[in-house]
């Protein structure tokens, strides 16, 4: 049995809701979990698929990232098909990269019961690339994991 949080941190005891299904766009931004294993220490995904619009500018300027979640399961690991589902609820939303990580981190670690760290480096503009890293939740059962090495 997994469970199964909306966004707003409701949780509901559910098989994989969204794994092996086509999901219709109102579904998007529910996070599915599954047990962890206990000898489980460290879970690490990376992408980037993930876009949401440029506050500083009135017309539709997409910023774009690549990011990691970085976290040590405590009873249960995210389902990574809802954490896609997840981040493309970002798209149309007007958000800076700092306030975007603290968002993720933060709605993760509600989800998790564990710490999460969350690194965003969006996609040069200007000239500048922003990398931007957030850590959210209570520290794991397995003690705390620290911030990303440099570099990803």
């Amino acid at each position: 049995m997994s469970g199964r949080t909306d966004q707003a941190g409701r949780s509901q005891a559910t098989q994989p809701a969204l794994l092996g299904r086509a999901v219709a766009s109102e579904e998007y931004g529910q996070l599915d979990t599954f047990p962890a294993d206990p000898v489980q220490t460290l879970v690490e995904l990376t992408g980037d698929e993930l876009t949401a619009l440029c506050p500083a500018v009135a017309a539709l300027q997409p910023d774009l990232y690549r990011w990691t979640v970085r976290y040590r399961p405590n009873r249960v690991c995210i389902e990574s098909k809802s954490l896609k589902l997840y981040l493309l609820t970002f798209r149309d939303e007007r958000i800076f990269a700092e306030h975007l990580g603290a968002r993720i981190a933060r709605e993760l670690a509600a989800v998790l019961d564990t710490e999460v760290t969350v690194r965003l480096t969006q996609s040069r503009r200007g000239g500048i690339e922003t990398t931007t890293e957030a850590v959210a939740g209570p520290p794991s059962a397995t003690g705390p994991h620290g911030a990303l090495p440099s570099g990803g």
